[in-house]
């Protein structure tokens, strides 16, 4: 099973709580992202939810997780559509790889710097 797991109760980068319209960073990540989904028709990649991830200081956060590859923790996002289309990107290149590992020089250049731990798959480690 594979999913993105976005963070709702994220900061902006900037420090933010909220933005104008009283939406965190992490939720207005994830409207991108949904927008990003809804413009390509894609119902195919599940967008999970959860209040807070733990990356506080990393925001705005995003889980990759896989249970048969390896799982992603990413931080330090912009809650923007250009990321948020990267993210996806991301996410599909991670979906055509046997265990999960992308080839740096393929990352879309909005994902580079935003990676901060890979976890092994619950069912074993990956060597």
């Amino acid at each position: 099973m594979r999913r993105i797991v976005m963070c709702t109760t994220c900061r902006f980068p900037d420090g933010r709580k909220t933005d104008e319209a009283g939406l965190t960073g992490g939720q207005r990540l994830i409207a991108e992202m949904r927008a990003v989904l809804a413009a390509q028709g894609r119902a195919d990649v599940e967008v999970v939810e959860q209040a807070c991830l733990w990356n506080c200081t990393q925001s705005c956060s995003v889980a990759i997780h896989d249970t048969v590859r390896f799982s992603y923790i990413t931080g330090r996002h912009q809650p923007s559509r250009e990321q948020a289309a990267a993210i996806l990107e991301w996410f599909d290149m991670h979906g055509r790889t046997e265990r999960g590992e992308v080839p740096f020089r393929e990352w879309p250049d909005p994902m580079r710097g935003h990676f901060i731990a890979r976890i092994p798959p619950a069912a074993g480690e990956v060597s």
